[in-house]
């Protein structure tokens, strides 16, 4: 179970001196309101925080949602931390829209997703990578792995050619020509690998680990950092982003149980984000 934890706007005077918070149960979610607000100081807000964080604890929470006001305060995010209780963030959720994400620069670009060619640089096999290889498969020309360790994915590469009849080019040399490529995708390559690649000067690279900056000074492509999802009303709460709600709800899910809801949800990228904001579409033309 996951917890939304907002700050209160109505403080009663007993819950005020006592640091109570108040827990309700609006249709399937539990929400905890907090006895502080903006003008609460530094040490009334560490003590409310370091009580909720042992009832959460104590009923054995694993994972919380913060409203984004909460999100901002390091100290507060310190002290639950503290008790190992996962704060979301969307990022859990991020690996789950690849497929999501590619289909919107398509769109941008104004090409058919089926004619193109997608370089994958990932490292572990884990069930998320393995089923976004095998959706790319499915409606990509042409799909590239570049990865450290080939054995990790010869299993998936031989059972789509065998069973499927789709060929991957698999590959561990980072010298490998990405020219061809109408988007490199880094899955899970640190910064350093990326920038040992030989990329494309015009090139559209999509990362997953969001913090990932291109060093080189030729470069002049487009470096997608972030996005934002478009979600059905049902999971729309105020005070919250969007993703983060929507990760809460999936939170406890099977991976494929995940993958289904998010097509049956009709999971939209509403905005993609580079370096300097929002990119435009024309960006991509």
């Amino acid at each position: 179970m996951v917890m939304y934890v907002k700050q209160s706007e109505e403080i009663k005077f007993l819950h005020k001196i006592f640091n109570i918070f108040r827990v309700e149960k609006p249709d399937d979610k539990t929400i905890i309101y907090l006895p502080i607000n903006e003008k609460s100081n530094n040490k009334k807000i560490k003590k409310v925080i370091q009580k909720l964080s042992e009832y959460l604890y104590n009923n054995n929470i694993k994972a919380i949602a913060l409203e984004q006001n909460l999100m901002k305060n390091e100290d507060i995010k310190n002290i639950i931390y503290q008790h190992n209780i996962n704060i979301l963030d969307g990022t859990k959720l991020d690996k789950f829209l690849v497929y999501n994400i590619i289909q919107k620069i398509y769109q941008y670009k104004r090409t058919n997703i089926q004619a193109g060619e997608i370089t994958l640089l990932i490292n572990e096999n884990d069930d998320v990578n393995l089923e976004t290889i095998i959706m790319l498969a499915k409606d990509i020309k042409r799909l590239n792995i570049i990865t450290n360790d080939i054995k990790k994915f010869r299993k998936i590469v031989d059972y789509l050619y065998k069973e499927l009849g789709i060929l991957i080019k698999l590959s561990n040399n980072i010298k490998t020509n990405l020219r061809s490529s109408d988007v490199l995708v880094n899955i899970d390559f640190p910064e350093e690998m990326i920038n040992k690649l030989e990329i494309p000067n015009n090139a559209i690279i999509l990362n997953i680990p969001k913090n990932i900056n291109i060093k080189s000074k030729k470069f002049s492509g487009i470096n997608i950092k972030g996005w934002e999802i478009e979600v059905p009303e049902k999971y729309i709460l105020e005070g919250f982003k969007s993703s983060i709600i929507y990760e809460a709800n999936l939170y406890t899910k099977p991976v494929m149980k995940i993958f289904e809801q998010i097509q049956n949800d009709d999971i939209k990228i509403k905005k993609l984000i580079g370096l300097n904001g929002v990119i435009s579409a024309k960006e991509f033309i």
